[in-house]
């Protein structure tokens, strides 16, 4: 079974995927897809082609700079979502279809639903945090002004929205060992569907 993990940014959803890494899941990481995106040939055309040579250092995209060019301009972010969700997508099947055998994969994805992966996930969770805490979380971690901070936020569907589309929901705004006691409450009932599939299948 494909479960979604997902969750506005600095919601925790890092905090999720490596408590589920050390318990022996897969994670397919999105983000770290989405690096390898911008290394792709075809990829890097389209966004000079979009955007221009002065998003290259060293003659390969800068992240600091393309992100410059989006965070605070939808129409920017659009352009570049439609050039890097695709091949996202794509490797995202690829592994999927890779780990196909193990009981259950987890998928690290921020941007779930406003990319429209839902189809690739038969449950979603939802990392959640309280938007003051978000905020102060996102500053701290990336050094940014408020302003900054809520361009990033605000280029995202909200928490609370997130939140209502979600098959469950971890409330990230307490401590570690309160996160931890609810993703094991998770996985159990997942763990159980997963027996209650098989054996209706054997039947």
């Amino acid at each position: 079974m494909n479960i979604g993990i997902t969750g506005s940014i600095a919601c925790g959803k890092s905090t999720v995927s490596n408590y589920l890494k050390e318990k022996g899941y897969t994670i397919i990481d999105a983000d770290k897809l989405g690096h390898i995106a911008l290394t792709s040939d075809e990829v890097k055309e389209k966004l000079k082609k979009s955007f221009g040579y002065t998003i290259l250092e060293n003659n390969e995209i800068s992240r600091e700079k393309l992100g410059k060019l989006v965070f605070g301009n939808n129409e920017n972010l659009k352009v570049l979502n439609s050039i890097v969700h695709p091949y996202i997508r794509k490797i995202i099947l690829q592994l999927q279809e890779k780990h196909r055998d193990e009981r259950l994969v987890f998928l690290d994805i921020a941007l779930l639903f406003e990319a429209g992966f839902e189809d690739l996930v038969e449950k979603i969770i939802v990392v959640h945090v309280d938007e003051k805490i978000q905020l102060a979380r996102l500053m701290n971690r990336n050094a940014l002004s408020k302003e900054q901070a809520m361009f990033r936020i605000e280029s995202q569907m909200s928490s609370n929205d997130k939140s209502k589309l979600g098959n469950y929901v971890i409330n990230n705004s307490n401590t570690k060992e309160e996160t931890y006691r609810q993703i094991d409450l998770i996985l159990d009932e997942l763990e159980r569907g997963v027996i209650k599939n098989d054996e209706c299948i054997r039947n």
